[in-house]
């Protein structure tokens, strides 16, 4: 049975929320404000200054709001409903379609440094909340709407700042005042993009800045970010049971892989719906990585036995799942990139294959995985409590149909994207 969370600490989650609350003033008046005047005067930076302004409001007075909110009720011993997200089909329907709205707005630059922010937001966030819904599909019956809600704020706001300072202060300082290498990392990396711009694959592969990336992006954020993603839920999760400790870290992971998500389409924002159509295929990698360091860190709270090993067992799938998505999307990219930074992006073949065909099949099957993870967990812990070994089967098992749902709504905002970037090249 959960336990109840103490007083002090629903007090700290309100003083919390209504600071995230008041912070929210300025980036409110930004977008608001100094958006609306871009758009207005027809500016070309409305839609960065948009993004921008309004992605920090939504973290902010989203999660402030959230946070206060359900620690208020909580205060007032007003109980939660239990969590029942939308079916994964409906999830996956409303992402096909906001990706198309998000297209028809940017590219007709209708209002778009108003309108197109808050479709980036709610595109980039159901693809982590569909991996939920599916671990959750049958089995969750314990999990309730105000933990999984400040979980999931928890996650897009302390999980994105420990990751930072973990994935890039924290590297950054040692190379400047520990060992002096700075300069030496940004003369590598620059010597890695002029081979790549120069068609020099070999150079590339075998240059100090390709090792340096591959690093930090296959070691370090791997590492870093399962770290990071669960610390929200840590003051929690030891009063839960295993499986809703699980379910507030895998919550907590979709809100970090959301505020991620917005992040890589702003910066590739020319191609934001093909990045978050690539990114939604492995929506399941954070939540599930999240949702076993957390549950590592369950058993570790409670001092069961054998806790130490099970969370490094938890941490080591986690990060590893990781790095293999990372790292692998690196390297690929790296021998795709003969003009990467060039004008245009080549075509060429990976083991008969092209490199974009080699990264949506590495992107699925890891996708995939995730998923049946995810699922086996609840469903393992489920049946740990006494549910019949054919049932549990039935439940996690990915059929036929949902892998076809899945893949029908991938195309869906794929056609779309793939038109509007054959209309960016044809300019």
């Amino acid at each position: 049975m959960a336990e109840s969370i103490p007083t002090w600490l629903k007090r700290a989650s309100a003083l919390a929320g209504l600071l995230l609350l008041l912070s929210s003033l300025p980036f409110a008046f930004g977008f608001f404000c100094v958006t609306f005047i871009l758009v207005i005067e027809g500016d070309q930076n409305a839609i960065s200054a948009g993004l921008i302004t309004f992605m920090l409001m939504a973290v902010t007075l989203g999660a402030g709001g959230v946070v206060f909110w359900h620690s208020i009720q909580s205060l007032q011993k007003k109980k939660s409903k239990i969590l029942r997200l939308p079916p994964v089909w409906v999830i996956a329907g409303i992402f096909g379609l906001l990706v198309a709205a998000g297209l028809f707005i940017s590219n007709s630059n209708l209002v778009s440094g108003l309108l197109f922010p808050p479709i980036l937001l709610a595109a980039a966030t159901l693809p982590p909340l569909l991996a939920v819904s599916w671990f959750t599909r049958h089995c969750a019956k314990g999990l309730t709407w105000r933990q999984a809600s400040a979980a999931f704020a928890g996650g897009a706001t302390l999980g994105v700042l420990a990751a930072l300072v973990l994935e890039i202060v924290f590297p950054a300082i040692v190379l400047i005042l520990v060992f002096n290498l700075a300069e030496v990392a940004t003369k590598s990396v620059e010597e890695l993009f002029k081979a790549l711009a120069g068609e020099n694959i070999a150079a590339a592969l075998t240059s100090p800045g390709f090792i340096y990336v591959l690093i930090q992006v296959a070691i370090i954020a791997p590492v870093a970010e399962e770290l990071a993603k669960p610390l929200a839920t840590l003051a929690v999760i030891r009063r839960l049971s295993r499986q809703d400790a699980f379910l507030v870290g895998a919550m907590a992971g979709a809100g970090f892989a959301a505020v991620e998500n917005v992040l890589y389409a702003g910066f590739g924002f020319h191609f934001w719906a093909g990045i978050l159509v690539v990114r939604a295929l492995g929506g399941a990698v954070h939540p599930l990585g999240s949702g076993l360091v957390a549950l590592g860190w369950h058993d570790i709270l409670l001092g069961k036995p054998r806790a130490g090993r099970n969370w490094l067992a938890c941490f080591g799938i986690a990060a590893g799942m990781h790095a293999l998505w990372n790292g692998g999307s690196l390297l690929v990219i790296t021998l795709a990139g003969a003009q990467f930074f060039g004008e245009l992006p080549p075509e060429i073949d990976v083991l008969g294959l092209s490199a974009a065909g080699t990264t949506l099949a590495l992107l699925i099957i890891l996708g995939l995985v995730a998923l049946w993870l995810g699922s086996s967990v609840v469903g393992n812990m489920e049946m740990a409590e006494g549910r019949d070994r054919r049932q549990f089967t039935a439940d996690f098992t990915l059929s036929d149909r949902s892998i076809a749902i899945w893949a029908l709504t991938c195309l869906v905002a794929i056609v779309p994207a793939g038109i509007a970037g054959l209309q960016l090249l044809m300019r």
